[in-house]
């Protein structure tokens, strides 16, 4: 399946590693904490960790992959080495999609962490009884999500949670992997989706997601490199649009230091970030804007710049 690149929903997006970005400095700018109890253990969740995650997310490049490290080309002929050179090819894109990946999960199973309390006091008020609750956080937090009204959800999430679940069909189907958790899910409600995510991140953790051989030199398999690739990167903007929603909903306002300098800052700029960078941004980050808190310091272009002119 490939993905429209002219749908009027996704054509509104920021590129993914920008959307991740902004969102990693909006979980630093809050500096929120929560407690979260495992099993045995007890420890604090912060909003900074999950925007370090995110942030690491964005800025990943490449991760590259040399296929001639334990080969010796002397004598081999030439169809051989460009074939091993493609090699490298291939599976640095492989490698790089799956690393952006495992560092977005990082920072989704830190949010599942910084809500799970919420869950908690919910089931607690509605006399759910423990034998019956989720047992981990990631499927208390989709839960969490399903009870959540229709306008907490950031724009086009419901679009995005579609589009995924034919592209996450297909995967399953091609690759005949199953899932786990659904007895907690509903299909038809938003948290389904989530789901999904958690699931793919748990193939890669036990090694069933697919190493596909280089699609330039070895044929049959009908879902490709590049559309696994595009799973990854949708899960990672999915993950991100989900962690907004949690966020926005589940948070205690920016009370970082960094965020307390911008109070106390005198200056246009400073007051132009403040007004900017609400709680409400928090879900229409993902969105295409003229404000950034990544660009809000940067002189060139903004309002008061205009005004000295």
């Amino acid at each position: 399946m490939k993905l429209r690149t002219n749908c009027p929903y996704c054509s509104q997006l920021r590129p993914l590693e920008a959307h991740l970005h902004e969102l990693g400095l909006v979980c630093e700018y809050l500096g929120n904490d929560a407690p979260c109890a495992d099993i045995d253990s007890q420890r604090t969740v912060r909003t900074k960790t999950i925007g370090d995650w995110l942030k690491l997310a964005s800025q990943l490049d490449e991760v590259k992959v040399d296929a001639w490290r334990f080969e010796n080309d002397a004598g081999y002929c030439g169809t051989f080495a460009d074939r091993v050179s493609s090699n490298s090819t291939h599976f640095t894109l492989y490698s790089t999609a799956l690393t952006r990946f495992l560092f977005v999960s990082s920072a989704l199973e830190e949010t599942y962490r910084f809500v799970d309390h919420h869950y908690v006091k919910l089931a607690d008020k509605f006399n759910i009884p423990p034998k019956v609750r989720p047992r981990t956080s990631s499927i208390r937090a989709a839960s969490l999500v399903d009870l959540m009204p229709s306008e907490a959800s950031p724009l086009h999430l419901q679009h995005r949670a579609d589009q995924y679940r034919l592209l996450f069909a297909r995967y399953l189907k091609d690759h005949q992997l199953e899932m786990s958790g659904l007895q907690y899910s509903d299909e038809a409600k938003l948290g389904y989706s989530l789901h999904l995510v958690r699931n793919l991140r748990n193939h890669i953790a036990h090694g069933v997601f697919p190493l596909l051989p280089n699609p330039d030199y070895d044929w049959g398999t009908d879902f490709d490199r590049d559309e696994l690739i595009v799973l990854l990167g949708q899960s990672c903007r999915l993950a991100a649009m989900y962690m907004q929603m949690l966020l926005h909903q589940f948070n205690t306002g920016f009370m970082s230091d960094e965020y307390s300098y911008c109070e106390d800052g005198d200056g246009p700029e400073f007051d132009y970030l403040l007004e900017h960078c609400t709680v409400g941004y928090i879900a229409s980050l993902h969105i295409k804007q003229n404000f950034s808190i990544a660009g809000a310091f940067d002189y060139a272009g903004r309002p008061w710049e205009e005004a000295e002119k």
